[in-house]
């Protein structure tokens, strides 16, 4: 019973070397499948964040008054894009004392690149009306990505 031998030195540190590098290949391949997805999400982030960065819109101004204003629940806006990217519409936050409207879409055309617009667009009843945010629409590829970053955001509108 006490004559049983164990296994050599070299052959349990051989069968330890082997069991590590076969352990470090399955987490090593896990490892990279997931960084991968990581890198992919990382590259999707940053290229609408290139996409935006490009986004520059203003409401054009008149003797430094924007020519915005509301009539009821319509608001009549003149629109004025930047030189670099083309906005595909615009989504309208329309806050007041009761309640906020949102319009998706309040362009009745795409603004190119350098161009003007004017738009008119309808909201449900907010209340007294106190701040419009206007946030820019673009197309990437065949994404289409809103810009929350190039929003415009307009307080104490006249009437017109």
């Amino acid at each position: 019973m006490f004559d049983k031998k164990g296994i050599s030195p070299l052959f349990a540190t051989i069968l330890l070397i082997a069991f590590s590098v076969a352990l470090g290949a399955v987490v090593m391949s896990w490892g990279e499948s997931y960084i991968e997805e990581k890198a992919e999400f990382a590259k999707g982030v940053q290229e609408v964040s290139i996409g935006c960065n490009s986004v520059y819109f203003t409401i054009m101004q008149v003797q430094a008054a924007p020519q915005i204003c509301h009539r009821g629940d319509t608001i009549e806006a003149f629109i004025e894009n930047g030189p670099n990217s083309a906005i595909l519409n615009i989504q309208a936050k329309v806050i007041g004392t009761d309640d906020v409207a949102v319009i998706d879409n309040i362009l009745s055309k795409s603004l190119p690149k350098a161009g003007s617009i004017k738009t008119n667009f309808a909201f449900a009843p907010v209340g007294k009306l106190r701040q419009v945010k206007l946030t820019p629409i673009i197309a990437m590829g065949q994404d289409i990505i809103y810009c929350p970053q190039r929003a415009v955001q307009l307080e104490g509108i006249n009437e017109c």
